[in-house]
């Protein structure tokens, strides 16, 4: 059923039993809404989630987007369609309502479709809405990995729920991803003309500073840094000059994030491994860049002792973490590699390790260098969907 019962929709349901007048304040605290227009509200909700969402690609956002009132428009034709699916998502879950994490979340979701459905594109209360609506789903990744947990703790562990959960977060975060992208866009827009996107990104100037700033936070946390080399190549095997390696149109915050979340893991195990500052010069951490006319193709490989074998495809799991203790700079909430997957999924890219056990991991990272094919992946219960994940190699 789309559109479960909120608290507050709880409490309006009581009431209505008393009094046919009653009205209930919506959990916004910005609108109230009477117990007979629920009803309809459920219903718009539920007509929404059957909609098929509408992909766009880095092209659009640039050209036909690119005026911060056509974005507008498409977000409040847009959005509410990936709300409702995230909506129906969470109501799939036989226990959603008795896990606080899980009812927080759908609670953000019911507000963030009333916010978009309420307020006109047209109207200067857009802006705020969707700036609210960014501002209150911070914390959604670590609300849904908490829930999952306690499902799990519920239901039971063992590959059958984490393969359930691990869907449920794919598809989840992904859809989450795309609507904080285009929100984001959108805000951007209103500064900057191509918003959030560089059409002149370059990929060997962002990987190294994403390492030095990983390196900074390792030298920080634990009082040693490993060393790390960046190269870039062209399609002729040209070897890279400042400024002479070929730029393409993506989302630095996009890359930035894939490539901080691999070398904190890549720069982790390698402080494990190398006991004495010897042994850590003699473990570099390499990452290569290359661009030919339609990819970048991205390799970080170390020399940390790669993956157990009998870790295999886990480490994609949002079930499993090798950090231990609380969150620090290096080790969050353990689901760093699983959303660098997505991220890299979400404009057509793939990511893929392959580790030689007692030797090292590489990462390989590929994006689409043509704007036209850099083209959002939104998850659709319906319509079929065509798998890109790429899984653990050895």
């Amino acid at each position: 059923m789309i559109c479960g019962t909120l608290p507050a929709w709880r409490a309006a349901a009581g009431a209505a039993q008393a009094s046919s007048a009653a009205a209930v304040r919506f959990i916004s605290g910005s609108r109230e809404i009477s117990s007979s227009s629920m009803t309809s509200f459920c219903a718009e909700v539920a007509r929404f989630a059957a909609m098929k969402p509408n992909p766009m690609s880095l092209h659009s956002w640039l050209n036909e987007l690119r005026d911060p009132r056509r974005m507008a428009q498409f977000l409040h034709d847009e959005l509410p369609v990936r709300f409702a699916e995230r909506i129906r998502w969470i109501e799939q879950i036989s226990e959603w309502d008795q896990i606080t994490e899980l009812v927080d979340a759908h609670d953000t979701h019911m507000d963030a479709f009333f916010y978009v459905r309420q307020v006109e594109p047209g109207d200067r209360r857009f802006k705020l809405a969707i700036q609210q609506i960014l501002q209150k789903e911070n914390n959604m990744v670590e609300l849904l990995t908490k829930s999952m947990h306690k499902l799990r703790d519920a239901r039971g562990s063992g590959d059958e729920f984490d393969s359930f959960a691990c869907t449920f977060m794919d598809d989840f975060l992904l859809s989450r991803l795309g609507c904080n992208s285009l929100m984001s866009q959108y805000l951007a827009t209103h500064s900057r003309s191509t918003g959030i996107v560089d059409p002149q990104c370059d990929p060997v100037q962002l990987c190294r500073k994403a390492a030095t700033e990983v390196q900074l936070a390792c030298q920080d946390f634990h009082g040693r840094q490993p060393v790390v080399q960046v190269e870039g190549y062209s399609a002729s095997g040209e070897a890279d000059v400042p400024g002479s390696m070929p730029r393409f149109a993506y989302i630095p915050g996009i890359l930035s994030f894939i490539m901080r979340e691999l070398l904190k893991n890549s720069y982790r195990a390698t402080l494990d491994a190398a006991k004495c500052e010897d042994e850590l010069a003699n473990r570099p951490v390499d990452i290569i860049v290359c661009v030919s006319e339609k990819h970048v193709m991205i390799r970080l490989s170390d020399q940390a002792k790669g993956i157990p074998m009998d870790v295999g495809a886990r480490v994609w799991s949002y079930m499993y973490t090798t950090a231990k203790g609380p969150a620090n700079p290096l080790a969050g909430h353990g689901v760093g590699l699983p959303l660098s997957r997505l991220y890299a999924r979400y404009l057509g890219g793939s990511l893929d390790l392959v580790s030689l056990p007692g030797y090292g991991t590489d990462a390989y990272l590929s994006l689409p260098r043509v704007d036209t094919e850099l083209k959002e992946v939104v998850p659709d219960d319906d319509q079929a969907q065509v798998s890109s994940m790429n899984y653990f190699t050895v």
